[in-house]
């Protein structure tokens, strides 16, 4: 019964920190965009959320995939996090 509350735990930590990252790379390109171009503030918003990523869940990730499965799985993750971003960003705009 542990490992499937562990898992349980690993799916709402990973869910968290997603959701976070999602935030980041909306409020972040928001704030900077006064002084810096969409594209640049994208760019520095994004160490910031991969820097969350890591802090929070990497470990747990290593623990559990290889470094393939790793690199696949969390480049889905990433890829979809910056595209939901960049959609709710477009959809926040003024128009």
């Amino acid at each position: 019964m542990a490992p499937r509350l562990s898992t349980r735990r690993f799916v709402l930590r990973n869910a968290l920190v997603w959701i976070l990252m999602v935030a980041i790379l909306v409020v972040v390109p928001g704030q900077l965009e006064r002084w810096l171009s969409v594209e640049i503030s994208r760019v520095i918003g994004w160490p910031l959320a991969c820097g969350v990523w890591v802090v929070a869940v990497e470990r747990e990730w290593q623990a559990r995939f290889g470094p393939f499965a790793r690199f696949g799985f969390q480049l889905l993750l990433w890829l979809s996090a910056a595209l939901c971003a960049v959609w709710l960003s477009d959809q926040l705009q003024p128009r």
